[in-house]
């Protein structure tokens, strides 16, 4: 028998890196929102007798789905050899998560949720049954939030933003923000009224990816000059978002390389 698994990804509207803490993680306030990521998980026993994880979509060091497998089972999880193939709609370094969105799906087959915090950052509140929530700490405080439906679009450039190294530039730079107006800021996005023009989101990667990509204000242009109520990138990028009141048309430039619709 095989499992056919749907997964999610995450939007960060807001994103706020408050702190570097003594272990090498950092600790963040962001507001995480649950989008589909188009990726699908078939998932079946591994007649091999040995985990076999691949994606179409090459990917560089150990596959996130194989890592959650094997911590879980460190962590007392009786769980059979896998075979996991992995079909891929969203490109890794776009910022969304969606590689923690198919480790996710497969703890929460599996149970295993308890685990997520030691396998990455976004896989927690991809585990959760929340749309959106305040996350903070190095992801693993999550604070549920109702809101109204946000929609939107999501532009994917040819470039990528290797998680790591973004980081490392951000701690070159330091850290201006105090803990408690990035969670102002990030309630702020949650309460605002459909409609509400709000701009530019805050996301403290900006500042290195604008640097490195100035092709992000022409987007950013592009989105208000479509109306849109904000925007933004995700994560540490490439991802550019708008939230849009009303579907728009856009005439994407050619390093748009995917479009994703939430």
């Amino acid at each position: 028998m095989r499992l056919i698994l749907p997964t999610f990804a995450k939007l960060n509207l807001t994103l706020r890196v408050v702190s570097r803490r003594p272990d090498g993680y950092h600790n963040l306030v962001s507001t995480f929102m649950k989008i589909p990521s188009g990726d699908v998980l078939y998932i079946s026993e591994s007649t091999a007798g040995i985990d076999i994880v691949n994606a179409n979509i090459p990917l560089k060091g150990e596959n996130i789905v194989a890592k959650a497998l094997r911590i879980a089972r460190a962590e007392g999880f009786k769980i059979p050899p896998l075979n996991v193939k992995i079909h891929k709609s969203i490109p890794p370094g776009s910022g969304l998560g969606a590689g923690s969105g198919n480790a996710a799906a497969v703890l929460t087959l599996l149970g295993a949720e308890r685990v997520a915090p030691k396998v990455g950052a976004d896989v927690p509140f991809l585990c959760s049954g929340n749309k959106f929530a305040l996350v903070s700490g190095i992801g693993d405080h999550i604070e549920p939030v109702k809101t109204k439906e946000i929609h939107g679009v999501i532009a994917i450039p040819n470039w990528d933003a290797e998680t790591k190294s973004a980081y490392g530039e951000l701690d070159a730079l330091g850290y201006e923000v105090d803990i408690m107006l990035a969670r102002t800021e990030a309630r702020d996005i949650y309460h605002a009224n459909a409609g509400k023009k709000v701009g530019l989101l805050p996301n403290d990667f900006l500042k290195v990816l604008v640097k490195k990509y100035p092709k992000y204000n022409e987007l950013f242009r592009m989105f208000q000059n479509a109306d849109a109520d904000c925007w933004g990138v995700t994560g540490s990028g490439s991802a550019a978002f708008a939230v849009l009141s009303k579907p728009k048309a856009f005439k994407w430039p050619d390093y748009v390389k995917h479009v994703l619709f939430f």
